[in-house]
Parts: structure tokens; C-alpha cells; sequence
């Protein structure tokens, strides 16, 4: 069957809010989101001597991110369509009310199931950061949305080096003391956004058809929103990038620490300069680079760089020389992600935007759940580091797969076009 959009549909080449209202509300969403992203870095330097209290597996210490992205590969496609239905700032609140909880219960800890219990309801509540993203979308006008993307690059850029290096300082008091500093965090993040946050979508672009069973079922969501023309290869693309991407960080810092015998700070050290790395790419390059040659070259040439940094990083062999290739894997990166969310949305409605990043979030979830799984097996099974030069194979096959990507479509054509159900 073949449902026609509605006549007069806005799609999401265009952007909803006045003027005088859209820088503020962008400088209010990055500050939200800065702070989420310092909440969730917090963890970082701890969490792989937290769980090696009751396992010295590296599998074990994998599964503090599988569990997470679990939760939140079932519950993304949720928040995105509630986003879209009852508006961004609702869903955010909720959002970040659950990953406080989420963090509480992990300081608590005592054992591995109680650490996971508390990533699983981090992982179910993680909503806010797809929900920002479509705030995002919403306040921006089209030409400037990949700017705008890449400004939330800059805020998990600085949240890079903020979080671990708190997590590191807080870590040397106790190692649960950063969970705590986090729940505290998200919590200051929720009052900010009840008492400051304006709504971005006004209700006359919000999805008014009634909830479906499918909408609770991230498999048909996904299936869903990809047969959208064009969108399947992007959605692929984006999934083979997660994979080996969620794979190599999952192992990083166990790779150093066992590799090099680094400490916990140099661990913090890898994380923050991969911060600034971020920040400097999306600051100075990104804004020149993505409009000239466009974001489908843009995230190929992304994803080859980080192909060949992958193999340097199996065999460079010292710690500080591993420490600067590393941050040439955030420069690669930091053109990936605007390059692929830009291009999924100039793919859909208005309307369909948070159902979209809700999708698209939950692609990555399932991704960092299998990427995970898959290298903290080869890592003990095959050999140390194996991830690195298997994820440069990956990473190649996705960016052929983002080559041969249809160009940007039309967006009148858009507003009109045939959806396949």
C-alpha cells in the first residue's frame, strides 16, 4: 500500500522557530547536552577497575556498555515517536529523571548484577540525547543544520574532557564517587531544562496519529522509517560504523592499560585529548571542509581516515605516540557524524524527525551492543588489539556502502513523496 503524505506536510528542510528565538534555545540545548555528556564521561576512567573487582574478563567489562545500549536500543524508537507526538521537552525531562536514577543505583553497586541493573535503566531512559538531536532539527534552518550537528560534536568534544577528567579527580577519592557526581549532574540537567528549556516543536507539526504496537517494537521501527527511499544505505552505513567504532572504544583503555601499563589518569588523558581533538576539528575544519565538498564526501573521507588510523593504533608502540594517533581517530570521526544525521534527515518529514533519530539511535544502540560483544571476543580469543586492524576492514565496507548513496532529494518533493508501507 502507498500512503500519501498530507498536502502541505512540512518536511525537514524546514526549521520551526522564530529567528529571536533560535540562537538562544541553541546555546540552552548545547549547554544541556554538555552536561548530560560529562554525566555519562564521568564513568569512563572507573567503570573497567569497577567491574574488575569481580571479573578480570574482558568480556565482563564490555557488558557495562552492552547492557546499557541495550536498554536503549529497546526504548530509542519509543522516545523519538513520544517526541514527536507530545514535543522534545517532555521526553528530555523524563529522559534525564531516569539516567540519575541509573547512576545512583551503580554508585550503590556491591556486585556485577547490581552495576548492571543500574546501566540497564541508564540504557532504557537514554532517550535525551536523540531527543536533543531532534531539538536540534527543529530550531535549524537547513543550510545550517550540519554546522549545528557538528556543535553537538563540540559538546561531547568538551564533555570528553571534562567528564573523565572529573571522573579521574573524583576517582582517586573513591571509585563510586564519579556515579555520584553524575546523578548529581543529570539532576542540575533537569531542573535547568524544566525552569529554561523552551519546547521546539509547536503542536501543529507534532504526529497526531495514535500509538501503534509496532511503535514499542524497535525492529519494525527500524524497518519502518528505513525503507524510506534512500535511507536504508545511510541507516547501514551507519550501523557498520557503530560496530566497529562502539567495538575498538569498548577495548581501548584494557588495550592501554595492559599493553602499556597505563594509569588511570593516562586513561582520563586518552579520553580528553580525544576531546580536543573533537572540539579543534568541529571548530576550525568542519565548517569549512562539509559545505565544500558535502557531506556524503565527507563522511567517506571520514571513514577511510579512520580505517588506516585503526591498523596505526594495532601497531604503534609506545603509549604517547598511541595517544596522538588516537586523536587523529576523533578528527576522522568528528566529520562522520553530522555527514550521516544530516543526510538521514533531509530524508523525511518534519514530522518524522524525532521518529527518525529515535531509529537512528537505536541502530547505533545495536550496534554497541554487538560491536562490544564481538571485540571483547576476538580480544580474548584471537589476540590483543585485534579490533583495531578487523574494524579497519569495516570501516572501508561502510564507506563504500556511504558512496553509493543517492543525492540529496528535493524537498518539495519531499513533502509529496510516496512512503512504502
Amino acid at each position: 500500500m502507498t500512503e500519501h503524505l498530507p498536502q502541505g506536510q512540512p518536511s525537514a528542510d524546514q526549521h520551526l522557530s522564530p529567528p529571536a528565538h533560535r540562537k538562544g534555545s541553541l546555546a540552552l540545548i548545547f549547554f544541556v547536552m554538555l552536561m548530560d555528556i560529562i554525566g555519562i564521561t564521568l564513568l569512563s576512567p572507573v567503570a573497567p577497575n569497577i567491574v574488575l573487582r569481580y571479573s578480570d574478563s574482558a568480556l565482563m567489562v564490555t557488558m557495562i556498555t552492552v547492557i546499557y545500549a541495550g536498554g536503549q536500543f529497546i526504548a530509542s524508537p519509543l522516545f523519538g515517536k513520544l517526541g514527536d507526538k507530545l514535543g522534545r521537552r517532555p521526553v528530555l525531562l523524563v529522559s534525564l529523571v531516569g539516567q540519575s536514577l541509573g547512576y545512583l543505583v551503580f554508585a550503590l553497586g556491591g556486585s556485577l548484577w547490581v552495576l548492571f541493573l543500574g546501566r540497564l535503566i541508564g540504557g532504557l531512559t537514554s532517550g535525551n540525547l536523540s531527543t536533543s538531536n531532534a531539538y536540534i532539527a527543529d530550531i535549524s534552518k537547513p543550510e545550517e543544520r550540519a554546522k549545528n550537528f557538528a556543535m553537538i560534536s563540540t559538546a561531547w568534544s568538551l564533555g570528553l574532557i571534562l567528564g573523565p577528567m572529573l571522573g579521574g579527580i573524583f576517582g582517586e577519592i573513591t571509585l563510586e564517587a564519579p556515579a555520584f557526581v553524575a546523578a548529581g549532574v543529570t539532576i542540575l540537567n533537569v531542573l535547568l531544562g524544566f525552569f529554561l528549556l523552551p519546547e521546539s516543536l509547536p503542536r501543529d507539526h507534532r504526529d497526531h496519529t495514535p500509538l501503534r504496537l509496532r511503535d514499542f517494537n524497535p525492529i519494525v521501527s527500524i524497518y519502518h522509517i528505513g525503507r524510506k527511499p534512500g535511507l536504508w544505505l545511510i541507516l547501514l552505513a551507519q550501523a557498520l560504523f557503530s560496530f566497529a567504532f562502539n567495538g575498538i572504544n569498548s577495548t581501548s583503555a584494557l588495550f592501554i592499560i595492559q599493553k602499556f601499563f597505563a594509569q588511570t589518569w593516562q586513561v582520563s588523558l586518552m579520553m580528553m585529548l580525544a576531546g580536543v581533538s573533537i572540539a579543534l576539528t568541529n571548530t576550525f575544519l568542519v565548517p569549512r571542509w562539509m559545505p565544500r565538498f558535502g557531506e556524503r564526501l565527507s563522511g567517506v573521507g571520514g571513514l577511510l581516515g579512520l580505517a588506516v588510523i585503526a591498523v596505526s593504533l594495532f601497531f604503534v608502540p609506545i603509549l604517547w605516540l598511541f595517544l596522538i594517533v588516537n586523536m587523529l581517530s576523533s578528527v576522522m570521526n568528528s566529520f562522520i557524524f553530522p555527514a550521516l544525521t544530516t543526510l538521514s534527515i533531509e530524508r523525511v518529514s518534519v514530522r518524522e524527525v524525532g521518529q527518525l533519530l529515535g531509529v537512528t539511535s537505536a541502530v547505533g544502540s545495536l550496534m554497541n551492543i554487538f560491536g562490544p560483544l564481538w571485540a571483547g571476543f576476538i580480544y580474548d580469543e584471537v589476540m590483543m588489539g585485534s579490533p583495531y586492524w578487523m574494524g579497519a576492514v569495516i570501516y572501508i565496507v561502510a564507506a563504500l556502502i556511504l558512496f553509493r548513496t543517492a543525492p540529496r532529494p528535493d524537498p518539495a518533493a519531499l513533502a509529496k513523496a510516496t512512503v512504502a508501507e
